[in-house]
């Protein structure tokens, strides 16, 4: 297994625990406010981050792990924590996924002018099919546009950003320490917006919260290391899969059941995946069995 299909896996795998915790998080913004759950979440995440850093043998010490590209990093992520975290408090769970998840056409985008990664017409077929099946899926644009619309693009915007800047750090930086930082700076955030308005709190809530912060914390690591490990181009498609998970949360939490529409975009949302992953599997073969360039 070549190293984009391992990332691919790994992103699959983070968007569902992080989608989770979307859901958990719209629940409970219902009477909560944004810093108080994004510093409650934050604290409890860094709490987990913090014990498993010290069972592997790692330093705590902020020297380990604060460099100029992390903190960069941390920086966007908080801003579209912020941003995407506001919105899901403001707009449907679907409508607020199929805006963020406009990211991978922006990191596609941006690897292919940024960064010089060259960008297969598959790819790019395989992000905007996907992107059309979210868009069925959700059906948002069905209604009036709101102001509200725009944190989360805003928030994908800024996930954009955070990705390009990932694969700037030194690869010699453990995945663990990436996240790290991103929670400490939005427990921080989250911490000075709470203090302006915290409200009661009861042990239900606590309960929900701390499980928000595992999901988020394992969805955060699978995403760092897919991100060191992939191309972006390639694994950008495989974003989408978040969206299926947000479905299902809207079916069995708001009772919003699929229509014909939206199983029509699932299809495509599963199908850009699988046509993306075949394309390179096929690309690895050719280059292996095929004759050997001038340069080697």
């Amino acid at each position: 297994m070549n190293n984009n299909v391992k990332a691919a896996f790994l992103v699959v795998l983070g968007m569902m625990l992080i989608s989770s915790n979307d859901a958990i998080m719209k629940v409970a913004s219902e009477h909560l406010g944004i810093g108080q759950l994004l510093f409650i979440r934050g604290l409890l995440a860094m709490v987990i981050f913090s014990a498993v850093i010290k069972i592997k043998g790692m330093s705590l010490r902020p020297s380990a792990f604060i460099t100029r590209w992390n903190s960069l990093r941390a920086c966007f992520e908080c801003a579209a924590t912020l941003c995407f975290i506001t919105g899901l408090s403001l707009l449907p769970i679907a409508t607020t996924s199929t805006l963020g998840w406009t990211a991978p056409i922006f990191v596609t985008i941006s690897a292919a002018v940024i960064l010089k990664e060259r960008v297969t017409l598959i790819r790019w077929v395989s992000v905007f099919v996907g992107f059309l099946g979210v868009l069925l899926v959700t059906n948002s644009f069905d209604g009036e546009f709101s102001n509200a619309m725009i944190l989360p693009l805003l928030a994908a915007l800024f996930v954009c950003f955070r990705d390009i800047v990932t694969q700037k750090i030194d690869i010699s930086l453990h995945s663990l320490y990436i996240t790290y930082v991103s929670l400490v700076l939005v427990t921080l955030v989250g911490g000075g917006i709470a203090s302006f308005h915290w409200q009661p709190i009861d042990l239900i809530d606590i309960g929900w919260l701390s499980l928000s912060a595992l999901l988020l914390g394992l969805g955060f690591f699978a995403q760092v290391t897919a991100l060191r490990l992939g191309e972006l181009s390639f694994i950008a498609p495989f974003s989408f899969v978040g969206i299926l998970v947000s479905v299902v949360y809207g079916y069995l939490i708001w009772d919003e059941f699929p229509t014909i529409m939206m199983f029509a975009g699932i299809g495509l949302i599963i199908g850009a995946g699988i046509y993306a992953m075949s394309s390179q599997s096929s690309s690895s073969q050719s280059s292996s069995s095929g004759p050997v360039s001038p340069e080697a």
